[in-house]
């Protein structure tokens, strides 16, 4: 099974579960250019730093609630339905935001859309790390990453378009674009296989079988197909026996189930923490301070966006040759220095109305805010796709990555909302915030994460201080401070 083809069926599915990057990317970015639109501004009544701040927000309020609900729906009515129902309040949310009155309309339509988004991103890397080989699981669920910046990219460029575009209503043509993708993966994803991990889950596993055959068979690898399956089964059908039914309550009880909660979460919150939302959200406010006019501003932040495409492709080509501890520790030092470097530049030569400005200065300031975008895009950003789905076992692997999501939209909620009141507030000494906690990122990524790269999705319980057990054929979970009788390996590696 080796020299995999790049566009495996796994991967071209994970590319269409991306449409839920994309949303979460285009929904993202769309009001980046909106913030900056004059017709924008006035119809809403020149909203103040607490109202811009609310509008961007409320959208982390939305995708956090969403995250909280799939833990539910995703393992009582399967990954497909699941991210199916999601999309279903991203089509109503779009129309709402498109025909806002009034900012409480708009308000509604972005919690509707931003609980669309928290659906559909707790359940497709899930359902992508669920079907994918090991040896290609990163470049799978790293594919929503890349989905995410070509959905900001899009978005960017629809708000350069709208700038150019002489309406009044001209920003309501990028609220409209957002049901698009909402209807084409809402019902497209109905016609795919579902996730045979899932399906094992349920007892199902006639269907389970199939559905794996349809995701990996060649034509030519039958004896591989049928003993990867049965290893699948086996380990899903013993976990269940040691595990029970788990609750929400046993992430928290079991010691290796916490360290896999605290590694799955923390990932994510270091990529809030790095300061990614903040720039990408109010960088068009970050270009005013720098005395650009609307025009410059939409540009800009279109020349933004085309960055992480590009640096999410090429991730793809070394996401799994790497270590992920090694790409969490560069990512987030080298995120440490562009903040350094841009809070430097923006404190010793300030643009000030009426004052001459330092134009090279100006530009080695956008240069540290795309390397900013270059450097999550293909390093960090990546890296909260692949982790979480990675360290949770089976049964628990819906509502870990729930919660995990849940914390990541409560974080990004707090930046979102405070951020334009701190920038009104102190200027460039906000940024120091990001030096700090990109440097204890760090740090953290150094000194407490485990490697888990060309490990299969079974043989990441050893690293967590799970030992399979077997007694007579039968097996149990083993915490450290149980004595393992007799230890033994499910199967060599799986490829």
């Amino acid at each position: 099974m080796k020299n995999q083809p790049l566009l495996s069926k796994p991967f071209l599915t994970s590319l269409f579960l991306g449409i839920g990057g994309f949303l979460y990317g285009y929904d993202s970015g769309i009001i980046t250019p909106s913030l900056a639109l004059k017709s924008f501004l006035v119809y809403f009544g020149q909203p103040d730093a607490a109202t811009r701040g609310a509008i961007v927000s409320v959208y982390q309020a939305g995708a956090w609630l969403g995250s909280a609900s799939v833990g539910f729906t995703s393992d009582r009515f399967g990954r497909r339905k699941a991210i199916a129902f999601g999309c279903i309040w991203g089509v109503i949310g779009s129309a709402l935001m498109a025909g806002a009155a009034h900012v409480a309309m708009l308000i509604m339509g972005r919690l509707l859309v931003g609980f669309a988004v928290g659906t559909v991103t707790g359940v497709a890397p899930v359902f992508g790390a669920e079907i994918a080989k090991t040896h290609e699981r990163a470049k799978i669920t790293a594919a929503n990453q890349m989905m995410v910046a070509w959905g900001f990219f899009v978005a960017l460029w629809t708000g350069v378009g709208e700038g150019k575009w002489n309406n009044p209503n001209q920003w309501r043509l990028g609220f409209a674009i957002q049901g698009v993708p909402a209807v084409l993966l809402g019902l497209g994803v109905l016609f795919i296989s579902e996730s045979p991990r899932w399906l094992c889950l349920k007892g199902r596993h006639k269907e389970a079988k199939q559905a794996f055959r349809n995701y990996h068979y060649d034509g030519s690898n039958d004896t591989w197909v049928d003993a990867e399956f049965t290893i699948i089964q086996v380990n899903i059908e013993e976990e269940r026996k040691a595990q029970g039914r788990l609750s929400w309550a046993d992430l928290l009880k079991t010691p290796a189930f916490r360290k896999r909660l605290f590694v799955g979460s923390f990932v994510w919150a270091a990529a809030m923490l790095s300061g990614i939302s903040f720039v990408q959200y109010y960088q068009t406010a970050i270009y005013a301070t720098l005395q650009f006019d609307q025009n410059e501003q939409l540009l800009v932040s279109g020349l933004y966006g085309t960055v992480a495409p590009v640096a999410c492709l090429a991730s793809l080509f070394f996401v799994d040759r790497i270590g992920r501890k090694k790409i969490l520790i560069t990512s987030s030092a080298l995120l440490s220095l562009c903040y350094l470097i841009i809070t430097i530049l923006a404190a010793v030569y300030p643009a000030r109305p009426d004052f001459p400005t330092n134009v090279s200065a100006q530009r080695g300031l956008i240069a540290c805010i795309f390397a900013v975008s270059a450097n999550y895009s293909a390093l960090l950003g990546p890296m909260t796709w692949i982790i979480p789905p990675e360290v949770f076992t089976t049964e628990l692997r819906a509502k870990a990555n729930a919660l995990v999501q849940v914390i990541h939209y409560s974080i990004s909620l707090v930046i979102t909302q405070c951020s334009p009141i701190a920038l009104a507030a102190v200027g460039w000494k906000y940024y120091i915030l990001f030096i700090l906690t990109n440097a204890l990122c760090a740090l953290v990524f150094a000194f407490a994460y485990p490697e888990t790269r060309g490990k299969s999705l079974e043989e990441i319980d050893e690293i967590f201080g799970d030992v399979k057990v077997f007694y007579s054929g039968s097996a149990k979970m083993a915490n450290d401070e149980e004595i393992a009788v007799e230890t033994s390996e499910v199967s060599d590696k799986k490829d």
